[in-house]
């Protein structure tokens, strides 16, 4: 293309090099706005202060530039309304003007307020405690303003999937002896010695692992090398185990934080071991069995659904409230579905008070049980809507058991708003286990948030 073919040379010469202030006029009545004079802020703010104070940041006026605790927790609760990640939320402070004012900085002249590594470091502070927290100050803010109706309590299982391969037993052990070789690389560039060992045996399951994926023909022969590379982990486990208790002493922290690795894939590797020979004798993925040793929170997850036997990631139990605001909490994979009822009614108290009761728990045959049956009518829950398994009769009349079907319809509804690209409850971005556990909650909080904006725009119409 020929320079300047397609320029406009009368009117970029007038163009200004000179900051220039334009006046945006913004309704009052946009959604945001309505949704911010909604929130309780003081008390937002009082919870987000405490976790940043407990996390070292500089609240309370040590050395160095105050945390701005103004500037932050609005900026915080937008991030999570709109699902942004800290680059996404830089960007859209910087350009656009309804942020601007419900951050409460429309006059500042420069685009950038913070960089997105800042905006990060004070989300990550915040903790899944103080996600939690706000969430129920969201839940009782709704309560005061007539959207949520405390009578009635749905709950159900789900699995949050993470955004891992398929967790094959040979490809476990290659991140396994990946990490362990990482960790004695680093080792090695600190001079300590005795390390060629345990590095040769890194690249003798590293070549096992391939020999796997690429040469293996059938069921007998993937077996075989499978059990190889058992053998060649556990020889590993040998050679790094001395390493680790010689390395005991406070030395660098490059050093130890090899050192905590190596410690970390040793806890692993002794309940991974035993679930692979499982799978091997069997044929039967073991429940609760480890699916990454980067994150051994995650699980295989049990279900003997159609279609769906097992699901690998983390546990939760969620849920819905009358209204369709939201609350849930991780469970331990594979978890006793019986108890359920009893831990979403622990959760409905958490956020209205120990003596707050529903009229009506929600739940599928899987919390059907004798026992949780009585402890809720005991607890004073008057229609316990849990549907019973086989022939057993229900405990309610037929009137109340068209709400509850309605009521379980809606939960699995729920279920899936949550794990939509909207709200990306499924396959998170984060890598870290400190804001990987924070992304659940935070899916369910930016999902109460929108639901409260739009109740609050419907109730102003």
């Amino acid at each position: 293309m020929k320079a300047g073919s397609h320029s406009m040379p009368e009117v970029c010469g007038e163009a200004s090099a000179t900051i220039q202030l334009v006046q945006i006029e913004v309704a009052p009545s946009h959604p945001l706005l309505l949704l911010k004079r909604a929130l309780p802020w003081e008390a937002i703010t009082e919870v987000m202060t405490r976790h940043w104070r407990q996390n070292g940041k500089n609240i309370d006026g040590g050395r160095g530039l105050p945390w701005d605790v103004s500037l932050y927790v609005p900026l915080v609760v937008l991030m999570v309304i709109q699902g942004f990640d800290s680059r996404q939320m830089e960007a859209y402070v910087a350009e656009n003007v309804v942020a601007r004012v419900f951050i409460g900085r429309p006059h500042a002249v420069k685009a950038q307020i913070r960089d997105h590594s800042n905006i990060a470091r004070a989300y990550a502070a915040l903790g899944k405690a103080g996600i939690d927290e706000v969430n129920r100050l969201v839940l009782q803010g709704a309560h005061h303003f007539g959207f949520v109706d405390e009578g009635s309590l749905s709950a159900d299982t789900t699995a949050q999937e993470l955004p891992l391969g398929y967790p094959n037993e040979p490809g476990i052990l290659r991140g396994l002896a990946q990490r362990c070789g990482r960790a004695l690389a680093q080792l090695k560039k600190r001079g300590i010695q005795g390390l060629d060992s345990a590095l040769d045996q890194v690249q003798t399951i590293l070549r096992s692992v391939k020999a796997h994926h690429l040469f293996t023909t059938g069921k007998a022969d993937k077996r075989q090398v499978l059990t190889r590379i058992l053998r060649e982990v556990g020889e590993l486990m040998v050679h790094t185990r001395g390493l680790v208790e010689r390395l005991a002493t406070p030395l660098d922290r490059v050093i130890q934080s090899a050192r905590s690795r190596l410690i970390a894939m040793h806890e692993v590797i002794k309940p991974l071991m035993g679930q692979i020979v499982h799978w091997l004798t069997t044929a039967q993925v073991a429940a609760n069995k480890i699916v990454h040793v980067g994150i051994p929170q995650a699980r295989a997850i049990v279900r003997h659904k159609a279609g769906k036997k097992i699901e690998f990631g983390l546990a939760y139990l969620i849920s819905r409230l009358g209204g369709g605001y939201l609350f849930g909490e991780r469970i331990v994979a594979n978890a006793d579905e019986r108890q359920m009822p009893l831990k979403a009614l622990a959760g409905y108290r958490a956020i209205f008070g120990q003596q707050a009761t529903p009229e009506l728990v929600v739940y599928d045959r899987g919390g059907d049980s004798t026992p949780t049956r009585q402890r809720l009518a005991r607890e004073g829950v008057r229609d316990v809507g849990i549907q019973p398994k086989g022939r057993r009769p229900w405990l309610v009349a037929e009137a109340v058991r068209e709400q509850i079907r309605s009521e379980r319809g809606r939960t699995e509804g729920c279920i899936g708003t949550l794990k939509s690209n909207r709200y990306k409850f499924n396959k998170p971005k984060e890598r870290l286990w400190h804001t990987l556990e924070m992304a659940g909650p935070r899916s369910i909080l930016s999902c109460n948030l929108n639901k409260l904006m739009r109740d609050v725009v419907a109730l102003t119409r």
